[in-house]
């Protein structure tokens, strides 16, 4: 609110005595362009934090409020009453003087309080016309002293405490840690256009229930197939899909599962022939956790294949599930680093004897996780999310909205609830990775005609078809030759066929070794490929300075 001071002429007959004319102010014998606030300032009898303050004047005896701006020269205002209105000094106006240096601060000894520096700043810009100077300004802190010697003594008790919550041997290592902590919590999901879209993706996540066995989440992948974790399928050590592929139980997928009186739910029942079953035991490397199911219905929420991408290793991450078989629910979190997972499961434990022990206990029923996922080499996301049971399957998204990983596990225990020391994910290219290698070993050509279709459709999915296909090439047998063909003749009716052609057709030429296997008997059906799809003989009009430079080695391979 602003200060109003009433000011009146200064008679230097008047009985006032000095602190009452301090409160007045007298307009005379002003220099011809002297402005209001030069003679303010050599009245000399004002604070000079007025002077660090915007302040107006008010004709006080007019009928109309009339203002008079500090910018406004005296020459008509002298002997005329006033009245001053103060408020915080904008930035744009100069202070009367600057701050003396080493004024912030003075010795405890010295002085009784502290100078403190003022949030805002005035900007002074020199006649010439030199770029503007930003200046600091003090404001003085009365009786601090007492108040700064007792922080300073609870600091080392602070510092103290510091370290051992963090389990931190250096103050500058807590400092790090609460900075990092701090840019956590005040990045995120800020924008109206991420979240809007989250929202429009989170249509393709359902509600997954496998009767008798378990519940989780899922989310379109493409078309009218569902990815989610193959656990889902297992209790009792007891996996309810055979080794034709065909689901043992009842499946049934949720689909806007979000308003808590439970309008708007679409149930879609699955078939019962999965299309992709995969669980690997961490011991065998690479660990891989999921099922694709197809959909009796077609939904009519969009695949979310064409919104894949590589994890990042850093980062804001978002996901959407449906936990302990609830509505759908979205958590935003933050990617816990692979060097830094150590720390943050320390930092669970220490607070009391049974957290440690329920804690330490969780960590040895899932040992081989564990020590997956303090492996230097490992591959998987972690993080620290409330999404628990019920949420395997959620798609991770990224800040640009892009799926990353999917939401596999965690160190659960129970202590006021069920929480969770650290969770994980497999990355998304993983999946997609392993499922292309085995529709191609089954040949199964409808999958992966549809695959590639909507892969092509997105520019990180697209490149997974162009690496897919290199794959082919460099593990090539003849039982290939059909998802090939397959997979191909969907790029070719692909607008950018054109570029990954030209890419492939570069790859090969620095390939020996795909070039021999071109060469050599038993692979005519993929000599007769390469060659009816222009990939290793050269047209006219091929422009292509890599190929034309190394015509003469294609030629030699090929005749």
């Amino acid at each position: 609110m602003a200060a109003m001071v009433k000011s009146e002429p200064l008679d230097s007959n008047s009985d006032s005595s000095p602190d009452q004319k301090r409160k007045k102010m007298k307009m005379t014998e002003p220099n011809d362009r002297m402005t209001v606030e030069t003679a303010l300032t050599r009245d000399g009898r004002f604070h000079d934090n007025v002077f660090i303050q915007t302040f107006t004047l008010v004709e006080s005896e007019s009928d109309q409020p009339r203002y008079v701006e500090m910018n406004v020269l005296v020459d008509c205002l002298d002997k005329q009453n006033f009245k001053m209105i103060l408020e915080e000094r904008n930035a744009t106006q100069a202070p009367t003087a600057p701050p003396q240096a080493g004024s912030n601060l003075q010795k405890e000894d010295e002085t009784n309080s502290i100078q403190l520096p003022m949030s805002n700043t005035s900007i002074e810009t020199s006649a010439a016309g030199e770029p503007p100077k930003k200046q600091k300004h003090s404001v003085t802190v009365p009786d601090s002293a007492e108040t700064l010697k007792i922080l300073r003594h609870q600091f080392a008790d602070f510092v103290k405490q510091m370290k051992k919550r963090y389990n931190k041997k250096k103050y500058s290592g807590v400092l790090s840690h609460l900075r990092g902590e701090f840019g956590k919590s005040t990045k995120g999901f800020s924008e109206v256009y991420t979240v809007k879209k989250l929202m429009e993706l989170s249509d393709s996540v359902c509600m997954i229930v496998v009767e008798g066995v378990g519940q989780g989440t899922g989310f379109l992948l493409f078309d009218h197939y569902i990815l989610t974790n193959a656990h889902l399928f297992i209790k009792d050590e007891i996996a309810y899909v055979d080794r034709n592929y065909q689901i043992l139980a009842k499946v049934t997928a949720t689909f806007n599962k979000e308003n808590p009186n439970g309008s708007g739910v679409k149930v879609i029942e699955v078939k019962p022939e999965i299309i992709d079953f995969q669980l690997t035991d961490v011991k065998c490397g690479r660990h891989v956790d999921f099922a694709v199911l197809e959909l009796q219905d077609v939904d009519t929420s969009t695949g979310l294949l064409c919104r894949s991408s590589p994890d990042p290793k850093t980062g804001r991450v978002c996901l959407i599930g449906h936990p302990g078989g609830g509505e759908k629910q979205m958590d935003f979190t933050t990617i816990i680093e692979r060097e830094r997972r150590g720390e943050a499961f320390r930092r669970e434990t220490g607070k009391n004897d049974r957290m440690d022990m329920l804690i330490n206990t969780s960590i040895e029923e899932n040992r081989e996780k564990y020590d997956m996922l303090m492996k230097p080499d490992s591959t998987e996301m972690t993080y620290d999310t409330c999404l628990f049971h019920g949420a395997s399957g959620s798609p991770v998204f990224d800040e640009s909205c892009q799926v990353i990983s999917m939401h596999t596990g965690g160190f659960p225990y129970e202590h006021e609830g069920v929480k969770s020391v650290i969770e994980y994910a497999i990355p998304l290219f993983t999946i997609l990775e392993n499922f292309l290698i085995e529709m191609m070993n089954r040949n199964n050509v409808e999958i992966l005609t549809k695959f590639t279709r909507e892969a092509l459709t997105g520019l990180h999915s697209r490149d997974l078809i162009y690496h897919f296909i290199r794959h082919l090439l460099e593990e090539w047998k003849p039982s290939f030759s059909a998802a090939l063909t397959a997979v191909w003749e969907t790029v070719k009716k692909n607008e950018n066929h054109l570029k990954m052609k030209k890419h492939l057709r570069t790859w090969i030429i620095s390939e020996k070794e795909v070039l021999e296997k071109i060469q050599k008997a038993g692979n005519e059906a993929l000599k007769e490929f390469m060659s009816k799809n222009d990939l290793v003989k050269l047209s006219q009009t091929d422009d292509d300075d890599v190929w034309l430079s190394n015509r003469r080695l294609c030629c030699k391979y090929i005749q």
